[in-house]
């Protein structure tokens, strides 16, 4: 796996228009839970832009990464039996992370953040489809107005990108079965949402089940 700070990010990926699209998500799904979030632990990082920003309104903001040269407030490797703070964290958020693992690995996370968080996850996870999208906008109406084709490519089992073992909507990964691991690890959908612009990245927000608490 190639890793980030090994990226030229002037020239790469992470810096499109359509990641920023994807930071606008993240930001208004984090929002989106209130007031009573305000500790946050981002897993996964690649810049300092959401976390910047959380912590300009008001959020206490930790990071976590595998990798040391970003310089994490935690070196964290999901892939192993992992242990993190109980109880000290309102939400923890990880976008576009868990596809680097295999399945039954992520899974395997999925379970221990569950058990970690005191009551959300948000993630995204990448959706392999074919799709058409238009956009509407008139000048009277604010919002932008979309219509959008998507098909998951259930015959195919090779992911967009080379450092993803799995994707969702790939043969063996339905939708319907990311959304039973996230049963199974003790989490209820509270918001789910799909950028009609950038399919590929599919937004959860997860929930912490009572049982779990």
């Amino acid at each position: 796996m190639q890793l980030i700070t090994s990226l030229d990010l002037k020239k790469s990926e992470y810096l499109s228009k359509d990641r920023f699209i994807s930071y606008h998500h993240q930001l208004r799904l984090i929002f989106s839970l209130g007031n009573k979030v305000k500790n946050v632990l981002e897993i996964g990082i690649y810049n300092s832009l959401l976390t910047d920003i959380l912590k300009r309104n008001g959020y206490e903001v930790n990071t976590a990464d595998i990798d040391p040269d970003l310089n994490p407030d935690i070196t964290l490797d999901l892939a192993t039996d992992f242990a993190l703070p109980k109880d000290k964290f309102d939400a923890i958020v990880l976008f576009q992370v868990l596809e680097h693992l295999p399945y039954e690995q992520s899974e395997q996370a999925l379970k221990k953040l569950a058990e970690s968080t005191k009551k959300y996850l948000v993630i995204s996870l990448p959706h392999n489809s074919i799709y058409l999208a238009m956009q509407f906008r008139l000048s009277d109406i604010p919002r932008s107005r979309y219509l959008s084709l998507k098909i998951p490519k259930f015959w195919s089992n090779k992911p967009v990108s080379n450092q993803h073992y799995w994707e969702v909507g790939l043969k063996d990964y339905p939708k319907k079965r990311i959304l039973n691991s996230i049963t199974n690890a003790g989490l209820t959908v509270k918001q789910e949402f799909i950028e009609p612009m950038n399919p590929y990245h599919y937004f959860l927000v997860l929930e912490k089940t009572t049982s779990n608490n």
